[in-house]
């Protein structure tokens, strides 16, 4: 735990930031998906699992394109991932998950979902949606 007592609002966040990172890396190190890797996984999963243009993920996950076509390189060497052409714009790389990255991004989905459990369960939901509406406060004010 990291203790900041001159900076107890920075030093709580960041508490709270690396045990779920920790709890989240533990789960994933099980399944062999290196962090970062399951917030693209996670994004391949949206909408029904449909391919998805790189710059779309490249935004969506707030990365640049070098970041985004490395990590989909990894994953499609891994046959986790698979690209191609988008037939309206030959320029668009669409990216899909595979079947075997169907089912892996399912199992990232559930210890994500796992970890949410066990750090929510810890707040009533009263207290659930104050900490969200002040991490989201939080947020926007140090994103100005």
């Amino acid at each position: 735990m990291l203790i900041f007592n001159e900076f107890p609002v920075g030093a709580a966040t960041l508490n709270v930031v690396a045990a779920h990172r920790a709890k989240t890396e533990a789960g994933l190190r099980e399944l062999g998906v290196y962090p970062g890797q399951e917030m693209l996984l996670m994004a391949l999963l949206q909408d029904n699992a449909r391919a998805k243009p790189q710059a779309e993920l490249a935004e969506l996950l707030a990365v640049n394109h070098a970041t985004i076509a490395k990590s989909v390189r990894r994953l499609t060497t891994a046959g986790v991932v698979e690209t191609r052409r988008a037939p309206a714009d030959g320029r668009v790389t669409l990216v899909a998950l595979t079947p075997s990255g169907l089912a892996l991004a399912k199992r990232v989905r559930s210890v994500c979902q796992a970890v949410e459990a066990q750090s929510a369960a810890a707040l009533t939901p009263q207290e659930q949606a104050e900490y969200i509406r002040l991490a989201t406060k939080m947020t926007a004010a140090l994103n100005k």
